[in-house]
Parts: structure tokens; sequence; C-alpha cells
């Protein structure tokens, strides 16, 4: 099923009775004492309104310094910074050894897309590596709604809308964002109901090396969009930024469509670069 570009809109019908939702954090923290004020007032206050139940969990990895040359990024982590989180539930890993629970020879075979030895391609097996575990974790909590969240985005929208309107609605629902889809969708955070969209999100890992073994090359947006691809999808205009363990933030690009080109830019935390008018088609 494809992805259909719009805003969720008003949904009718009840809000179920003892609604769960939980919310989902993976990866690494980077600068999280700068982001939690966003998740918190964007994300944890609107989801704990609309449920009776919110569990907050999280996977990260122990790492103490990061150095990515493709983002040209270099610092020290706190590895205890996740506390911030007050999460329900937590898993914590060295990383590397993800990397021997999957098909990695047999992924790189088909080629590195970011060209820059592998570094990139770890980099998402980690990244989706994490994801599953924490989607593990809120699976056992039985949840009907799932916000998927990275810990070092500054979220600039409330979700509050987006999640009412899952809460009335009577099918399952992938909500990804409708920016920076790179010929696929926007993997940075989502919104899910129901227990297929929260797996075909969250468990996506799994299927890494299927969609490899296909001749295809491991790409992120990309293959989310393959992994969903019997899933509702709605791609909304929710946005976020990254920030960069040096506390500056990526000046995103929040025009719908593919994504920027060039170099990053990093601004001041909170920055947002005005949006290129979308073009209307008869």
């Amino acid at each position: 099923m494809g992805a259909a570009q719009a805003e969720p809109g008003k949904a009718k019908g009840r809000v179920k009775a003892g609604l769960r939702v939980a919310v989902v954090f993976f990866g690494i923290t980077r600068a999280l004492r700068l982001t939690l004020p966003s998740i918190t007032a964007n994300l944890v206050a609107p989801a704990r309104n609309i449920g009776r139940e919110l569990r907050l969990f999280g996977h990260f990895f122990t790492q103490t310094a990061i150095r990515n040359s493709r983002s040209d990024e270099e610092g020290e982590l706190d590895p205890e910074e996740y506390r911030l989180l007050a999460l329900d539930g937590v898993e914590l890993e060295e990383p590397g050894a993800c990397l021997e629970l999957y098909p990695t020879a047999e992924m790189q075979a088909q080629g590195d897309i970011w060209a820059d030895d592998f570094a990139s391609f770890r980099n998402l097996v980690h990244q989706l590596h994490s994801l599953k575990r924490a989607t593990l974790m809120a699976e056992a909590f039985q949840p009907d709604i799932v916000i998927f969240a990275r810990p070092d985005l500054l979220y600039h929208d409330s979700m509050a809308e987006h999640l009412e309107m899952l809460a009335r609605a009577h099918r399952q629902f992938v909500l990804v964002p409708d920016w920076s889809q790179w010929f696929g969708l926007n993997d940075r955070f989502a919104l899910a109901k129901g227990p297929d969209a929260i797996a075909a999100y969250g468990m996506r890992a799994d299927r890494m090396g299927a969609y490899c073994a296909q001749g295809k090359r491991l790409h992120s947006e990309r293959f989310l969009k393959h992994a969903l691809g019997e899933q509702r999808v709605r791609k909304v205009h929710l946005r976020a930024s990254r920030v960069r363990v040096s506390g500056l933030q990526v000046l995103e690009d929040f025009t719908p469509g593919r994504g920027p080109m060039g170099k990053r830019e990093l601004v001041p935390l909170g920055t947002i670069r005005a949006e290129a008018p979308v073009a209307r088609h008869a």
C-alpha cells in the first residue's frame, strides 16, 4: 500500500477506553540535556494526555565518544545521560556486537551506498538493532500506539493532533515526516497504531538480510519504504532537527519532498529555516 502525502485530519470515533501509549527511544543520546525539553513538551506530555497508561522504553549503546567523518562530528558522550528520560524500561549494550547478529557480510556484498568504507552502513545496522530491542520491550506492554523517537532530535511541533487522530482511528497507521524522504520514507521518527504497524516499523532490522538479498544496497529511507510496503502510511508535517554532540543543530530543510543536497550547516539551537513553497498541480 502506497504512502499518502496528507495531513491526517480529524478522525471520527471514540478514543478507546484504557488506551495504552508507549514512547520508544533508541540509538545514542548525544545531547539529550538540550533536546529533553522538546521531547517532554511535544511527545511525552501529549502522549500522557491521550492515554490512560503511558510507558517509556529505551535501548542505548554505552558509547563514550563519537567520531563520524561523514557528518564531521567528533566529541565525548555521556553514557549515563539516558537517565534524564526516566524510562520505565531500558536496555544498554556495548556497540559492535550487534553486527554479528545479522548477515552483515552478505549485506555489504551488495555495495556501499554512502561510499564511506561502510561506516554509515554499520551505524544504520546499530540504529535498527537498537530500535528492535526497544520495540521488543514496548511490545510486552501491548501498546495501542507507539511513538518512535530518536533522543538526539529537537522536536519543533507537538504531536497532540496526530495522537488524537490515531487514538480515534479504527485502522492501523504509520505516520512519518513528509520531508527528507530520499526516494523512500523519512526514518527520523514515527507514530504507529496497531500491532502490525508497530512491528513493521520497529522490528524491520529482521528484514535487512532479505532486503539486501534482492540485490539492493541497504539505505535507511528506501529500506523503510520497503518495510512499510503493506502498511497504511501517511506523511505528516512534523518537524525535528538533529542536534550534534557540540550542542549545535543541523539546519534542516523541512520542505516536503526528497531532501536537501550539499553540506550540512550547523546553527544555534532552535533555528528553523524558511520552507520553500510546495508546488501545486491542477
